[in-house]
């Protein structure tokens, strides 16, 4: 049974977003904190004495208390790369802002999709990308490594074959949208921080070199993703690594749902 498809009824798969920080994991709330300050270095449309709490709070590790100021700035980041009628009024919905980072990464995501939906789109384009652009090899080693229950013997023959497309569609009915989002949320960190220290031209030579940080293709594909959108507007780079966090986060919450409901059903048969 796929539980990821358990009813909407039980699975709560669309919670506001400041209820979702709320519950997640401090590792999470921490590398949002880093996205949302710059590393603690601030940002121009971030006020100083919201910069201020951030940092203290991730200090202490107490981050889920103040999940709401996460959410308020990261859809307030959102509202410098959507429509101008908000920027000039009020921050867009979470749901906007990550439509708008769907967009923006070419991922395909129908009309009427669910907050969700248009999350499992993002993480989905941002592995595809790995698949394209990471070296076979290391991409062959890191799904042994994630012990994937998948047949590594097709996924190296379409590596091979350069069929990034099926490779992605097999790992998704294989192991479903928590595995996916587990892989690329671990990338997540040492992408932004290389992509952080280094300058274009550095990067491509770092990638090239393979630095023990980037053992991980997904995060080195990643990183070059990240200065690539860095080119477009400062906003993106706060609102396309905080939406792909933020959809695994959900990815993980979604799973944590099913495993207590499973839980709960065993204990009453």
């Amino acid at each position: 049974m796929d539980r990821q498809n358990t009813s909407p009824l039980l699975i709560d798969q669309a919670q506001p977003l400041d209820a979702l920080l709320r519950k997640a994991m401090a590792a999470d709330l921490a590398a949002l904190a880093d996205t949302l300050t710059d590393n603690g270095r601030g940002r121009v449309s971030l006020k100083e004495e919201t910069k201020k709490s951030i940092l203290l709070h991730k200090r202490q590790q107490t981050l889920h208390t103040i999940a709401p100021v996460l959410a308020t700035e990261i859809c307030a980041f959102g509202g410098n790369t959507v429509a101008n009628a908000f920027r000039q009024k009020k921050s867009p919905a979470y749901a906007v802002v990550a439509l708008d980072v769907a967009k923006r990464i070419g991922a395909k995501v129908n009309k009427n999709a669910t907050v969700a939906e248009i999350e499992r789109a993002i993480i989905e384009k941002t592995l595809l990308k790995a698949l394209k652009g990471g070296k076979k090899e290391e991409l062959k080693a890191l799904f042994k490594e994630q012990q994937l229950t998948v047949d590594h013997a097709q996924i190296s023959q379409l590596l091979n074959e350069g069929k990034a497309e099926d490779v992605l569609r097999l790992l998704i009915a294989s192991c479903g949208p928590y595995a996916i989002s587990r892989m690329v949320n671990a990338a997540m960190l040492p992408a932004l921080n290389l992509a952080l220290k280094a300058g274009l031209p550095a990067l491509g030579k770092v990638i090239a070199g393979r630095a023990p940080t980037l053992l991980n293709p997904i995060a080195a594909v990643l990183s070059a993703a990240w200065m690539t959108y860095d080119l477009t507007g400062p906003a993106y780079r706060v609102t396309i690594p905080a939406v792909i966090r933020i959809a695994c986060i959900r990815q993980a919450d979604i799973q944590q749902q099913a495993d207590t409901f499973c839980m709960e059903l065993k204990q009453c048969l």
